[in-house]
């Protein structure tokens, strides 16, 4: 895809424009790097303040490369362009534990190529409650941090004729996680595994299960700015309609760089991540992303 070509380069020259403007600046010591940048529900390894609250928005636009099948391109008949949002609450509520929510708020734009006509779907999905329990922490002398998540999805969506079965049907979900994180001196690395499944909802249709691992490294140039790269690999089972397999499992892997934005006096960072295909697999014919960017703003607040 002509986009996907400039943009990787372009992200790649702005990382290093990043990069290269901030080492020249003041740093302390040892800075810290903000956390992964991708949209991920998975827990890392890290928990949560007690008593503080945290508001976060992932926000992902995407655009389709075509209609692909097994690993191959098969036609360009349909175009989709998404904008898909997540609103995410943390609250600490006891060391080591603490409660997140998180809410899928999308638009897509749907586009056939061979007629011309095109709709826009969606609105709302399904909301995601996990508690989020720390096990080790490497702060008080374990060789990581570890993390575990135990999660419940509930049936928040509006179903409608614009809504999209598989963002959000009305259907019950549950599942887990675990996360690890290993700091040294600038560096991070966070990587988490979550697995969901979900029971039958409107339209007779079953989501599918699915499973999602996520890996970012992050290097902390000096107090206010990261550089890194982030990966994400998602495993998704059929869906069913009516009891009945679709056949339509798939596997994606994207990755890509990242850079970040922190300014801790008053809890705020933004990270922002480009993501291109390094594998795509299809059971069915399949609209397919060629790159997705990832934005994240987090605030933090003292509610004690």
């Amino acid at each position: 895809m002509k986009f996907s070509k400039r943009i990787i380069p372009l992200s790649l020259v702005a990382l290093c424009t990043c990069a290269g403007l901030s080492w020249g600046a003041d740093a302390p010591a040892t800075p810290r790097p903000f956390g992964p940048t991708i949209s991920a529900f998975g827990p890392a390894g890290t928990g949560f303040p007690v008593g503080k609250l945290g508001v976060l928005l992932n926000y992902q636009y995407c655009e389709t490369d075509g209609i692909r099948k097994g690993s191959n391109e098969v036609n360009e008949n349909d175009e989709l362009s998404k904008n898909v949002g997540v609103v995410k609450l943390r609250y600490g509520i006891t060391e080591g534990l603490d409660v997140r929510t998180a809410t899928p708020l999308y638009d897509v734009y749907k586009k056939n190529n061979v007629t011309g006509a095109g709709e826009h779907l969606g609105w709302i999905g399904d909301t995601a409650i996990a508690l989020h329990n720390v096990l080790m922490n490497q702060s008080k002398g374990a060789l990581f941090d570890l993390a575990v998540d135990v999660g419940l999805v509930v049936p928040t969506t509006d179903v409608n004729s614009k809504s999209v079965d598989f963002v959000g049907n009305a259907a019950w979900g549950t599942g887990g996680a675990v996360g690890l994180t290993y700091s040294t001196g600038s560096h991070r690395l966070d990587q988490e595994i979550h697995v969901y499944t979900f029971t039958e909802g409107s339209h007779s249709y079953r989501k599918p299960t699915y499973i999602r691992s996520t890996t970012a490294w992050g290097y902390a140039m000096n107090e206010y700015f990261d550089m890194g790269a982030e990966s994400q690999f998602d495993w998704n089972a059929s869906s069913e309609k009516d009891g009945k397999s679709q056949n339509d499992s798939k596997n994606e892997w994207y990755a890509g760089p990242k850079v970040a934005f922190k300014y801790k006096p008053c809890g705020f960072a933004a990270g922002l991540a480009a993501m291109f295909p390094f594998a795509r697999w299809y059971e069915a014919n399949t609209p397919s992303e060629g790159y997705r960017i990832e934005l994240k703003l987090s605030k933090t607040f003292d509610l004690l």
